[in-house]
């Protein structure tokens, strides 16, 4: 693999992009159970590829801010300059907005999204396990706001799975610290990342064979092989 790719491969954890929409597709789905509306399907998709350029937008914005200290990602190697990661900083931040707004997403997704970058930014200074919990809980939201042309009347639903999401993901998060020094601790961690994914699946599974809809489950099942194909194909791209 040609270094340069590879270098933005690292950065962006292009292993771990997969993991993002199921958040969304979750936050769809458990919000269905009593709300009679169809869901937005569209909305839904746009939001899952919108959360997706956020994403990547904390990633580069974490290795902009650790490029002083963290001596084995691509910026300190000299693979990657910290005016490209600036540039490609923007251009995720602002395609998403664009996205959104193309897509025409509701207009209360939008707080949603612009709280997850604010915990974005405010995690990638802090390291706070907390705020990295809320960056998944909220993506979780941005998918129970784009669900639906008006806004359902079941947001306690939504906050709930959201703060299993919030406390599960910054559990994990205070669990990791010092994986790097025990590789079976750093094992146990990936354990741990990685039934978010089929936490994901349960949801959405529960609401497909509830509703009969299997939209959501079909998305979320691709989005796992795709999962387990990047692993296959680049082992060696860091998804930390």
């Amino acid at each position: 693999m040609n270094s340069k790719i590879g270098a933005w491969l690292r950065l962006f954890r292009v292993v771990n992009l997969p993991t993002v929409p199921g958040d969304i597709l979750a936050g769809a789905a458990v919000v269905s159970f009593g709300t009679p509306a169809p869901l937005a399907f569209k909305g839904i998709l746009a939001a899952a590829a919108t959360a997706v350029l956020l994403y990547m937008y904390g990633l580069a914005d974490n290795d902009i801010v650790g490029a002083a200290t963290d001596n084995d990602r691509p910026i300190p190697e000299g693979l990657i300059s910290l005016g490209a990661a600036r540039a490609a900083r923007s251009i995720c931040l602002y395609g998403a907005i664009v996205l959104a707004y193309l897509a025409g997403l509701p207009a209360f997704w939008w707080p949603f999204a612009l709280a997850t970058v604010i915990c974005i930014l405010i995690y990638n200074r802090t390291k706070s396990p907390l705020l990295m919990g809320l960056c998944r809980g909220l993506n979780l939201l941005c998918g129970y706001a784009a669900s639906y042309n008006e806004l359902p009347a079941n947001i306690r639903v939504a906050v709930v799975a959201a703060l299993v999401w919030t406390a599960y993901i910054a559990a994990v998060t205070k669990y990791s610290e010092g994986e790097e020094a025990d590789p079976a601790h750093k094992r146990r961690v990936g354990l741990l990342i990685g039934a978010l994914v089929w936490l994901q699946l349960a949801v959405v599974a529960a609401f497909s064979f509830l509703f009969r809809d299997i939209a959501l489950l079909a998305v979320q099942l691709a989005m796992i092989a795709l999962l387990f194909i990047l692993k296959r194909l680049m082992p060696k791209v860091s998804a930390s």
